[in-house]
């Protein structure tokens, strides 16, 4: 099966969710990773990572985790690797808590992850096995999700989630990466349910971040205020997909889950192909080798030594990585990384793959969306420490050479090793 999914976010005919706004919850419901700037509340992506899919949450006359890949044609298919059931054991607690797709996990260290009458929640110290297990309601609760398995090497950038909010409970979505918590939101409720379950009532579709993207492997769902309760849903109450109401970026045709996309009202995790994250001070590890260049990333520390967020990055060897990149060479290298609004800098070591020598030596090309260039050698800055990144005119390439190396081979080739400097995401080749 196919769903074919336009690059625009979210689209819905009506939505009820209302307020939301930057803040660390004091009762935790749903946790699920995304790097973005704790303080602002909001998340500007510079990413250019690649799309991994979508995390589907349905649950109703289904209750499982499904996996949409990408298709390679614009749209998704159902992995056949990508289920995960959900059920129950030992009265209400939720069945696996560990699976093919993610792990769940509750706080306090006395507590589980309850699942009951399609709702996700936390089963406390003193809750029973009935409605109380499907619901984050005590202060210090907290529900969290993440990926593993399958979706090992991938990232979250957007969600549209089935919140259930009862008694006029405000909830908390915490995103972290790394173990670092990036950003935090609010979602209000417009009245107090008292029911046992209202249907759409007492539903509502959120979109995390409310606006623009962000990157996130981790997420904790929480309520804000003192009373109350929230659930993490799977459309089964027929909640729509947001819409402007719910967040600017839901407007138009901007809905994940609308008659657009995947046309559906089940909680949806867009998701980014990454290697892993950096931190200041990583080195990734080592990427390609055997035919194809061989990659070593490391980030440095943030200029003017700001505080260090993690981020997520991509590196990839060999023919066909990127749009110009030649099939039938293994000469490209890329690069993609998502900054989170830091102002990072790396230095990216290549050894590429033997080639006929010839003199003078072919330079490597690098393209930032410009076409291919050579790049300038780099000079020191004002300290003499970091290189300092020469600007071509009408270029303005942010990467530039420390160093090369040639070592020539007894049959006629040499190998080219080279060090650059550079905070941008680039598509690179030689020959």
């Amino acid at each position: 099966m196919k769903l074919h999914v336009r690059s625009m976010l979210f689209r819905s005919p009506r939505s009820k969710l209302l307020a939301a706004g930057a803040s660390f919850a004091a009762i935790a419901i749903f946790t699920l990773i995304l790097p973005a700037t704790v303080a602002s509340g909001t998340s500007a992506s510079t990413s250019t990572l690649g799309d991994g899919g979508v995390l589907r949450l349905a649950l109703g006359t289904t209750d499982q985790l499904t996996f949409h890949e990408p298709d390679g044609a614009g749209g998704y298919e159902v992995s056949a690797a990508g289920t995960q059931s959900i059920s129950t054991s030992s009265g209400c607690r939720l069945a696996p808590a560990v699976g093919d797709l993610v792990a769940f996990s509750a706080a306090p260290n006395s507590a589980f992850p309850g699942f009951v009458s399609d709702a996700i929640g936390v089963r406390g110290t003193g809750d029973g096995n009935g409605q109380p297990c499907g619901r984050i309601d005590a202060p210090g609760q907290k529900l969290t999700l993440d990926l593993g398995g399958v979706l090992d090497g991938k990232v979250i950038d957007y969600a549209e989630i089935d919140l259930e909010l009862k008694f006029g409970a405000t909830a908390t979505i915490t995103g972290f990466l790394g173990g670092t918590p990036v950003l935090a939101q609010n979602y209000s409720s417009t009245g107090s349910d008292s029911g046992p379950d209202s249907a759409d009532g007492d539903n509502y579709r959120v979109r995390f971040p409310q606006t623009g993207t962000t990157t996130a492997d981790r997420l904790d769902i929480s309520i804000f205020t003192p009373t109350g309760g929230t659930s993490l849903e799977g459309g089964a109450d027929g909640t729509p997909a947001c819409d402007g109401l719910d967040s600017p970026a839901c407007a138009g045709d901007g809905s994940l889950g609308g008659p657009l996309n995947l046309n559906t009202t089940d909680t949806l995790f867009h998701l980014l192909e990454v290697d892993g994250v950096l931190d200041c001070g990583d080195t990734a590890p080592t990427q390609g080798g055997g035919g194809t260049p061989t990659n070593i990333l490391e980030r440095l520390d943030n200029v003017g030594g700001a505080a260090c967020t993690p981020i997520p990055f991509n590196l990839d060897s060999g023919p066909g990585v990127g749009a110009g990149c030649p099939e039938a060479s293994p000469q490209c290298i890329l690069l993609q990384k998502d900054l989170l609004g830091q102002d990072a800098r790396f230095f990216w070591n290549v050894t590429w793959v033997a080639e006929t020598a010839q003199y003078p030596e072919a330079p490597t090309l690098f393209d930032f969306g410009n076409g291919y260039n050579p790049l300038l050698p780099c000079g020191p800055d004002a300290d003499g420490v970091l290189p300092f990144i020469p600007t071509l005119p009408g270029n303005g390439d942010p990467w530039c050479i420390v160093e090369t190396h040639t070592v020539e081979q007894l049959d006629g080739q040499v190998i080219v090793t080279e060090k650059y400097f550079g905070s941008g995401d680039p598509l690179g080749k030689r020959g």
